[in-house]
């Protein structure tokens, strides 16, 4: 459970950073937006490399930059009024089933580590 805590703390990190930059873009700080967006994505990233630790790596990054790109979809329509057309809801939907077959079709990392093959 712990690891996909981690995994959610990538995902909502990546979210707040590319949200920044477009934030400080247009609202007059780029330089507050830019700093932000840096400290997030190394936390962003930060939190993935925890989470692969039992995350198979497919789903993780899978995951990360998908989930990332709807609410980065999602939030832009709510904060920057950017339309959310019928077709990009399509593309999330897709984007959603994508995620949920990759991790249905990929095994957990093993518990123990350190077995040779």
């Amino acid at each position: 459970m712990r690891y996909w805590l981690f995994m959610a703390a990538a995902i909502v990190t990546e979210v707040i950073g590319t949200l920044a930059m477009k934030y400080g873009t247009h609202h007059g700080s780029q330089a507050i937006g830019l700093t932000v967006m840096y400290v997030m994505l190394v936390l962003s990233y930060t939190s993935l490399a925890l989470a692969v630790k039992r995350i198979p790596l497919a789903v993780a990054y899978g995951a990360w930059e998908s989930l990332g790109l709807v609410l980065i979809t999602v939030c832009s329509a709510w904060l920057f009024a950017e339309a959310l057309s019928p077709v990009k809801l399509a593309a999330i939907a897709l984007i959603i089933a994508g995620i949920v077959l990759l991790e249905r079709g990929t095994d957990e990392a093993p518990k123990e580590a350190g077995h040779a093959s």
